[in-house]
């Protein structure tokens, strides 16, 4: 794939100035015509993305390297979760950020086992927080209530209490189909579990 960097901008959302939006187009190949890579917005209405050092496999597990990099938009959840603040080059209160940006990458597919198959949709809400503070619970928007749904670790849900979209997985689905997960699935599933991030949805 031929890539071209039509623009650079520094991430308005970025206070340490970290992260550049980049306007990628790609050439297709049949008609030589150049078109935009990322089409779809962010939460913020920003179309655009970045590269992000490492490559990712089809279980969804980053990957460093230094000679290897992926292009992400930020509307997808590698790219967002750089944008909430999980750098994985970064540390946060002398932890490092790498683990916690693999855990909000499971959160945002709804990656519960952590093998890289996701029960979510584009547009679902959700609220998330961690043990570091850098993303803090919000006030529920005026049409939604959102209720706990897990805890989240690099590796999947460290607990589930509800799935997010009962029509794609019901917790009776996910205790079946992941055997790891049947006993960590119930109300005793909260935000005083031990994890790196929680989430309501």
């Amino acid at each position: 794939m031929t890539v071209r960097i039509d623009a650079v901008v520094p991430d308005p959302s970025d206070r340490d100035g970290d992260v550049w939006l980049h306007h990628f187009s790609v050439r297709d190949a049949a008609t030589g015509v150049w078109r935009d890579l990322c089409t779809t917005p962010g939460p913020d209405g920003i179309v655009a993305g970045f590269p992000l050092a490492g490559t990712w496999t089809s279980d969804g597990r980053h990957l460093r390297g230094s000679a290897a990099f992926t292009v992400t938009c930020a509307a997808g959840a590698i790219g967002k979760c750089v944008r909430f603040g999980y750098k994985p080059w970064r540390e946060a209160a002398g932890e490092p950020l790498w683990d916690y940006h693999q855990a909000c990458v499971r959160m945002v597919r709804a990656d519960y086992a952590g093998d890289g198959v996701g029960y979510t949709r584009d547009g679902t809400l959700i609220d998330l927080s961690d043990r570091l503070g850098i993303q803090r619970p919000g006030d529920d928007p005026p049409d939604h209530a959102l209720v706990f749904e897990a805890a989240w670790g690099p590796d999947g849900a460290v607990c589930v209490r509800r799935t997010r979209i009962p029509e794609l997985l019901t917790t009776n689905d996910l205790a079946e189909r992941y055997p790891q997960l049947a006993y960590r699935i119930g109300p005793d599933c909260n935000e005083a579990v031990g994890a790196l991030l929680w989430n309501r949805s």
